[in-house]
């Protein structure tokens, strides 16, 4: 944790234009036999009384394209800070949650259970502009130039108009160390508007710098194809 500590705090002093987000995004992917039995289990949860007060902001969402992962679907968990992140995680504890788990362990496997602090946050935040993400995973050995060079280039993205929904920079707090640090993640309307938005990016001169500045210190892990089924506020 002091790794993420001494990240942030040398972002601040190098890159004090960007918007600093603060809180954590839980991620957990599982691989489901049986999406309409597990899509009404979850709609049955969160208008439960349990479900009512849960802290942070929830989203149901299929992985399109998801390479060699078996996961075919992620629950993924917005917390504004961490009194929300340790009150909802305690929440997993509780009779209600472990009902769910009861109902649906027939045909859910569980694949990624992840911590990842939010480092930048940007674009449009509006749910119609932000249906369909792509998530690059990858391990970053210097977090503090990455950042530098990330933010250039979503900027340029930004200014160019290329830019639908919004997009952010994670770090990873805890999971598997061993697989990636990092993800960044840009949204979109729709597939058509991520896939369009991606061609335009690669074939940027914004983009051409950044991959000169992050040469030898990203590898990129896993790029992924994320749609948003369900939201829970």
């Amino acid at each position: 944790m002091k790794k993420y500590i001494f990240t942030a705090f040398a972002l601040l002093l190098t890159l004090p234009q960007l918007a600093f987000a603060q809180g954590y995004i839980a991620t957990y992917t599982m691989k489901v036999s049986d999406v309409p039995q597990f899509a009404k289990e979850m709609d049955d949860l969160m208008a439960s009384d349990w479900g009512q007060a849960f802290p942070g902001y929830v989203s149901l969402t299929h992985y399109a394209f998801n390479g060699y992962d078996d996961a075919t679907h992620a629950v993924i968990i917005n917390y504004d800070d961490t009194d929300q992140m340790a009150a909802g995680t305690e929440m997993f504890y509780q009779q209600a949650f472990g009902a769910f788990l009861a109902k649906t362990s027939s045909y859910v496997e569980a694949v990624e259970q992840s911590l990842h602090a939010k480092l930048i946050s940007g674009g449009e935040s509006d749910p119609d502009k932000n249906k369909v993400y792509t998530v690059y995973r990858m391990d970053v050995k210097d977090p503090a130039s990455y950042a530098e060079a990330y933010s250039k280039v979503v900027k340029a993205q930004e200014d160019s108009g290329n830019m639908d929904g919004g997009y952010g920079l994670r770090a990873q707090v805890a999971g598997n160390n061993s697989y990636y640090s990092h993800y960044a993640f840009v949204g979109a309307s729709n597939i058509k508007s991520a896939m369009e938005g991606q061609q335009q990016l690669y074939s940027s001169d914004a983009f051409a710098e950044f991959s000169k500045a992050v040469a030898g210190n990203r590898k990129l892990i896993q790029t992924s194809t994320v749609v948003v089924l369900a939201t829970y506020e």
